[in-house]
């Protein structure tokens, strides 16, 4: 069917992108009632962009979902020191999910549809302004007129340059592949760090299907990605096999003001990530619906209205109030490990390896609330003496 005749012309809320974070805005405009139409320039069922897939059990009742995505439940992080040292953490407690994202998208999908979004693939976005989108598609060329824009489009998004919006200012470049036939707990994710691995950055391997592990990296620039990881997959994992390659572009920072008349952008598109690890589903999952019912709003009052203004106000405080206090901080952290060189790295490592300390930390640490691990480790008195011997390293660093 086309595009002009299964809307009639009528639309409220155009998302760009139908990715995880555009379908739970589509649907979360079109259950308050708004005329809604996703568009996507890939064909349905596509792989998706470098995306780990490695998640906190909440990050699926956040967007909505059920758990029949998931693949392995994670309870375990090996830390792969620039020496080759290794430091583990281990927990009775579930800490992360990996997932099959396409399962994740396809129940996304279904449930925006189900809410009554239109969705349409091989139409792709060429142009916008206030008030206008033109859409490609093989069969269409269209002028359509949402009376809002929501841009989902992803790192360097196109709706951001349209309406002249500043776009995230640091980026990491990454890479990722499949790798078949590799034996390996299915309940432990990897870390590789240091100067020749992934500088400015880290390098994963995260369990999937079994027998199918993901390995990938990202790095700052103006380094390739994909040479650090042909030598990571040489040193590591030499006979495995490759059955996929992605690659994609981490933003590291959000930005200042994400909406303007008749727009506003969230997920990748408005830097809705976590700084330190680059995952975006539950920080864009959590700004993601307020998204689409924020563009409903805007529609059922119009674009032009003052009541519009406030509305796109709120948008941006909400989402500041939701996910800025983590971003801050991992912001901060980012920029000490970028400076860290791999014997600082080592010395951390050595100063914070106290089986109590490991223990607490595996314990504790959330990985959609690092921010919140400071004032848990104040908490723990007996911690202290362990934490002192790292604040000369931090002084070194900082000063």
């Amino acid at each position: 069917m086309r595009i002009a005749e299964t809307l009639n012309m009528n639309l409220d809320v155009a998302i760009v992108g139908a990715g995880p974070i555009g379908l739970v805005s589509a649907r979360a405009a079109a259950e308050v009632g708004a005329q809604t139409l996703v568009v996507e320039r890939k064909p349905e069922g596509s792989a998706s962009s470098c995306c780990t897939g490695l998640v906190s059990p909440r990050t699926l009742s956040t967007l909505g979902v059920t758990n029949q995505c998931v693949l392995c439940e994670i309870h375990a992080l090996r830390i792969h020191l620039p020496s080759g040292r290794q430091i583990d953490l281990r927990s009775n407690q579930l800490k992360a999910v990996t997932i099959d994202r396409r399962a994740l998208e396809q129940e996304l999908l279904d449930m925006a549809r189900e809410a009554g979004a239109v969705i349409r693939f091989n139409a792709e976005a060429v142009d916008a302004s206030a008030g206008t989108l033109h859409i490609r598609s093989n069969t269409d060329t269209l002028r359509l007129h949402p009376s809002i824009i929501v841009g989902a489009d992803g790192p360097c998004s196109r709706v951001a340059s349209w309406f002249s919006l500043e776009q995230p200012s640091r980026f990491a470049p990454a890479a990722q592949v499949e790798l078949d036939g590799i034996s390996c707990p299915s309940d432990r994710v990897n870390v590789f760090l240091g100067c020749d691995v992934a500088p400015g950055f880290l390098g994963w391997s995260v369990p999937a299907e079994e027998g199918v592990l993901r390995v990938g990296l990202g790095v700052l620039p103006p380094h390739d990605p994909i040479a650090f990881l042909d030598r990571l997959l040489a040193k590591h994992y030499p006979k495995a096999r490759i059955r996929s390659r992605a690659a994609g572009c981490i933003p590291l920072a959000s930005t200042l003001e994400p909406t303007a008349p008749g727009v506003l952008l969230v997920g990748d598109a408005a830097g809705h990530v976590k700084p330190l690890s680059g995952g975006g589903l539950y920080t864009g999952g959590l700004c993601a619906e307020f998204a689409g019912t924020t563009a409903a709003q805007i529609a059922n009052r119009g674009t032009g209205s003052e009541d519009s203004s406030d509305l796109l106000a709120s948008y941006t405080s909400h989402c500041l109030e939701a996910i800025g206090r983590e971003q801050a901080f991992g912001r901060s952290m980012r920029i000490h490990f970028s400076r860290l060189s791999d014997k600082d790295v080592e010395a951390v490592a050595v100063a914070l390896d106290d089986r109590h300390l490991l223990q607490f930390l595996a314990d504790e640490a959330d990985i959609d609330f690092f921010h919140q691990l400071p004032d848990r480790l104040a908490s723990e008195p007996s911690l202290w003496s362990t934490l002192l011997r790292i604040v000369p390293l931090l002084g070194s660093l900082t000063g």
